[in-house]
């Protein structure tokens, strides 16, 4: 009755105003103590504030005005000694007010990804529609569903995705990764969660928080690990830190809209320009996307704060860092040293859509003096690299050489082992579309996807071979049966075509062996490919599996000798996709674009 009693307390000095809190609310037992902690409420700032909180282990060390009299600044700490329970903020300034704010324990412990995690990648809007209710939200500036407009909302949400999670892993998932989810209210193109107003709010067009911890709950139930999918290059052009400015230099400003150059080999360029440099950091994306100024020292541990608030919140397991290479460098790697200090195990993977190896390394260098910079990529190289391997005839540098080379890179990287890698993406053309339709291409690649050092990605609909390609509102289609509407139903079986479950099953196959496979945890062998014909091996101490891609538009015959270095007295092996044995001397047949993978017995 006594703590009722206080929340009772607090709720009615609240009463006077609105108040947000950023962070809304904090973690005991966190490694960093400190906190700073930005309260928003009309006229808060009015006649010099002073702010107190009584609770043990809780204090506030100092008040700062802002450039906006809504908004105060508070320097705080969480010691040591502090318990989880729901402090006070005692307010004496235009008027007393006691504000309460909670404090919760530290106690997310991530999961690491793995070579055999599979990583589902899927668009809230894009997937499925479990909640009509929330379609359209009155407050927000875009309140219009239009599923016939390929850059409006078409309203898919969480509860769309929870309704879907047995579909998953029946697929074979091990993690999701959702773009992101928060708030953004713009009044149009907000479909995509990468133009975000409020860092803290899940968007209500996908529902409440509530919602989300459900779908996290839910999927937690069957084992999946949980990817973010975190923005730190821009903010939506309605996010409060860009329309009421509290703080000044928080944006990158110019005298007029100035795009960046996308050009990140300025950063490295020996012969590169300053301007340039300049611009490609400090240009916008677009014209409702401001780009932040993370060299201002409360931008940057706002950004880093919202991200251990997030990881706590959601119990996540990685976090997939969009546009990478664009903000500030410096600030990116101490954002990297102070999360990982606080979550040792968690993954963290990042966007450097560049387009040579020595570019991407640049952001994941081996060198021991910056191992403490992000380690890991979104691989790009490897996508571009797989489209030209199935795509294109075998020479000394294309076709699947190009595969060969890209790899033979990874001696530039600390941990190629995990990297993520993928077929396409949200902001690329369908793979299927890029192989015009064929599925045979598409089990090949999809066979090297999945057999292949790193941890495999895949786009919602690859599955089910979607295929548009074109701007981005295509290859974002919905996935059909999400919507009670929908003319098929594509999450059964019954509503797939042959063609589309023949590229279903293969996924789902692979994906559930790879699950009990060491051997993809392990370590890779690549032999030089010959004739169009690549071949490498996946092994342990304990199991080796032999890829065999014959890229050639002729059948081939493979002399296994070659490989006696992992081969050595094998006799025999299982291929996965059929069951059937394989004898493992003399010579191996290997039918014109097919991939054989073989457990050597």
């Amino acid at each position: 009755m006594q703590k009722l009693l206080a929340i009772l307390f607090f709720i009615s000095f609240q009463s006077f105003a609105q108040t947000d809190m950023y962070p809304p609310n904090w973690f005991t037992g966190m490694k960093d103590t400190t906190l700073q902690l930005i309260i928003h409420q009309t006229d808060i700032g009015m006649g010099s504030p002073t702010i107190a909180s009584s609770y043990d282990g809780f204090k506030v060390v100092s008040v700062s005005p802002t450039l906006s009299k809504d908004y105060v600044l508070l320097e705080c700490v969480v010691s040591n000694r502090c318990k989880p329970g729901m402090a006070k903020l005692t307010v004496s300034g235009k008027k007393k007010q006691v504000l309460a704010y909670e404090l919760k324990p530290k106690q997310a412990q991530p999961q690491t990804l793995q070579g055999n995690d599979f990583v589902y990648l899927l668009m809230p809007d894009r997937f499925a529609n479990g909640d009509v209710k929330n379609d359209v939200v009155p407050s927000m500036q875009e309140k219009v569903v239009n599923r016939a407009d390929q850059s409006g909302r078409h309203g898919g949400d969480l509860k769309g995705i929870t309704d879907h999670l047995s579909y998953l892993k029946e697929l074979g998932v091990t993690t999701l990764w959702l773009t992101p989810f928060q708030e953004n209210n713009e009044k149009q193109a907000s479909y995509h969660g990468y133009a975000i107003t409020n860092h803290y709010k899940v968007d209500p067009r996908y529902g409440s928080l509530n919602d989300y911890l459900k779908l996290r709950n839910e999927s937690r139930k069957q084992n999946m690990k949980w990817v973010l999918d975190l923005v730190f290059n821009h903010i939506g052009d309605q996010h409060w830190l860009y329309t009421d400015k509290p703080f000044d230099s928080v944006v990158h400003t110019f005298k007029e809209f100035t795009r960046t150059n996308y050009r990140a080999n300025t950063l490295m360029d020996p012969y590169g320009s300053k301007i340039d440099q300049k611009l490609f950091t400090e240009g916008w994306f677009d014209h409702h996307m401001p780009d932040l100024n993370l060299d201002n020292p409360i931008l940057a541990r706002y950004m880093t704060q919202h991200t251990l608030w997030w990881i706590e919140t959601s119990m996540a397991d990685g976090i997939r860092i969009d546009t990478y290479s664009y903000p500030e460098q410096a600030y990116m790697q101490q954002w990297y040293r102070q999360v990982i200090n606080e979550y040792p195990s968690l993954s963290v993977f990042g966007e450097i859509w560049e387009h040579a190896v020595p570019l991407q390394t640049y952001f994941v260098p081996k060198d021991v003096n910056r191992d403490a910079s992000m380690q890991n990529v979104l691989d790009f190289q490897f996508c571009f690299a797989i489209d030209d391997a199935v795509m294109q005839p075998d020479g000394w540098t294309e076709g699947v050489s190009k595969l060969y080379y890209t790899l033979s890179q990874d001696y530039l990287y600390s941990d190629p082992y995990h990297h993520v890698v993928f077929l396409d993406n949200h902001d690329l053309d369908r793979f299927f579309a890029t192989v015009n339709h064929d599925v045979k291409k598409m089990k090949a690649a999809l066979s090297i996807l999945f057999t292949t050092r790193g941890i495999p990605s895949v786009f919602y609909g690859t599955e089910i071979g979607m295929r548009k390609k074109g701007h981005d509102g295509l290859r974002r289609e919905d996935f059909p049966g999400g919507w009670s509407t929908d003319s098929v139903n594509k999450f059964v079986a019954s509503g797939r075509t042959a063609e589309e479950q023949e590229i279903w099953n293969h996924i789902s196959l692979l994906a559930k062996w790879r699950q009990t496979a060491p051997a993809i945890n392990g370590k890779l062998m690549q032999f030089i490919p010959e004739k169009g014909v690549y071949v490498y091996f996946r092994y342990t101490d304990n199991q080796k599996v032999m890829v065999v891609f014959n890229s050639s538009k002729e059948n081939r015959q493979l002399n296994l000798s070659r490989f006696n270095e992992q081969l050595q007295q094998a006799q025999s092996g299982k291929d996965i996709v059929t069951g059937k044995h394989v004898t493992l001397t003399g010579q191996l047949d290997i039918p014109s674009g097919e991939v054989l993978i073989i457990e050597v017995q």
